[in-house]
């Protein structure tokens, strides 16, 4: 008998109702209902058919070739993403599951170089964006937590495989992997064939080990949707006319790559008419959205590291100096919006009066940056100090702590595992 279950993913697909669909094709909801749970021995074809065009699918169904593959994707990389597309090309229809477990997966990032974990949530966004406009390739998740570590719970494993297949109706032909002992344990214990796919890693040299053990050095490898994780972000702080806007063209210009300028200078101009004196303490909510926004578009354009013009600690002091107190949101951008590097220009330079600025003299640039210092103290936020007054010490030292910054890795543990679990 034929089997109509996958006529429930399409209604839910196509966000219809049994009663809605039921009426479109002049049947009762209650057998409809029986149909699609294999009730009825010899439905009719006239009424299958309309079913079918309600649900937009093809009549008389034609058996879907359907493909999954597995893997952590800690981090997704360019060796995952062929995997994927060449077994795409072989399939009607592709699963990839996302298999996490929460004990292995901070180990990993413990014995990384990596200075955050991806969530859970990373990897997922990561595999939607990359593959958002190929509707053949669907995405799940798989728990691993509680399994033995690899390569002991294969069984225990291979139940929980079965029902996230069973629970998401997928009847798989294929199982493709680049690991073939991985293909061998999928195919003895779920009953699919395996392919194995470039094992040799001929076209594609790389895994998920290298690039959290060195991220700027595989960067080539890195998806682009993945990019932005690893990016290193540097702040450039200071007082009025400590020149730290040319000091981040400079920077950005020599390691080629993006900067964000500072968005209150442009607010000023596109919403208080080129004036400071309208500025109001409802405005700096609005400043620190506009800067987060300038910081990720540079970020996710960035190569390795992105310089930003003025940080939220900066707009905070101008908040306390203008208005006389903090503001809550931009505190709640200072929390949860870090930097990897702090750098603080000493307001030692020439002062310029460009229009927009008021805190020229000795005494007022010294209490601002006396301010930034405190409000940096008080959130426990790192910075190095740069003291010299001279333009090219300044930008040679800067050059130096960005180097470092991008050469500098977590301690590393000396015990490695010499092969990761489950899937690359």
């Amino acid at each position: 008998m034929q089997r109509y279950t996958y006529l429930k993913l399409a209604l839910k697909e196509n966000g219809l109702t049994l009663q809605q669909a039921a009426d479109r094709i002049g049947v009762t909801k209650g057998y409809l209902s029986q149909l699609i749970n294999n009730k009825i021995k010899e439905p009719s074809a006239q009424k299958l058919q309309a079913l079918h065009e309600v649900l937009h699918l093809e009549y008389p169904p034609r058996e879907k070739n359907i493909g999954v593959v597995f893997g952590k994707f800690y981090p997704l990389h360019t060796g995952h993403i062929y995997l994927i597309q060449r077994a795409a090309s072989q399939v009607d229809e592709l699963h990839v599951i996302l298999c996490h477990d929460a004990s292995r997966d901070f180990d990993l990032f413990q014995k990384s170089s990596m200075t955050k974990q991806p969530t859970v949530e990373d990897r997922w966004r990561w595999l939607l964006q990359t593959f958002k406009y190929q509707e053949n390739i669907k995405i799940h998740d798989l728990s691993e937590d509680g399994i033995p570590p690899y390569p002991d719970g294969w069984d225990e494993w291979a139940i929980r495989a079965k029902k996230l297949l069973s629970d998401n109706h997928i009847q798989a032909n294929a199982i493709y992997s680049s690991e073939p002992k991985d293909a061998i344990r999928y195919q003895e214990l779920l009953g699919v064939d395996t392919v194995v796919i470039d094992a040799e890693r001929s076209f594609m040299n790389i895994s998920a080990t290298q690039i959290r053990q060195e991220p700027f050095h595989y960067w080539d490898y890195i998806p682009t949707e993945v990019k932005p994780f690893f990016v290193r972000k540097v702040a450039i702080l200071g007082g009025e006319s400590s020149g730290k806007s040319t000091l981040v063209n400079k920077l950005a210009n020599t390691f080629n790559t993006t900067s964000a300028w500072e968005y209150g200078r442009d607010y000023v101009f596109s919403h208080l008419g080129g004036n400071e004196k309208a500025l109001q303490f409802s405005d700096y909510d609005k400043i620190s959205l506009g800067q987060a926004q300038y910081i990720d578009f540079a970020v996710k354009y960035a190569n390795k590291v992105a310089f930003i013009d003025t940080d939220y600690v900066t707009t905070q002091a101008f908040c306390m100096t203008y208005e006389g107190q903090k503001h809550p949101f931009v505190q709640a951008m200072i929390e949860t919006q870090p930097f990897d590097l702090v750098i603080l220009l000493e307001n030692n330079t020439p002062w310029v009066n460009d229009g927009l600025r008021h805190l020229g003299s000795k005494e007022k640039r010294k209490d601002f940056q006396e301010l930034l210092k405190q409000l940096m103290h008080e959130n426990n936020i790192p910075y190095v100090a740069i003291t010299s007054g001279n333009y090219e010490e300044r930008y040679l030292e800067s050059i130096r702590l960005v180097e470092q910054l991008l050469n500098d890795k977590k301690e590393q543990n000396d015990e490695n595992s010499n092969y990761e679990n489950w899937a690359k």
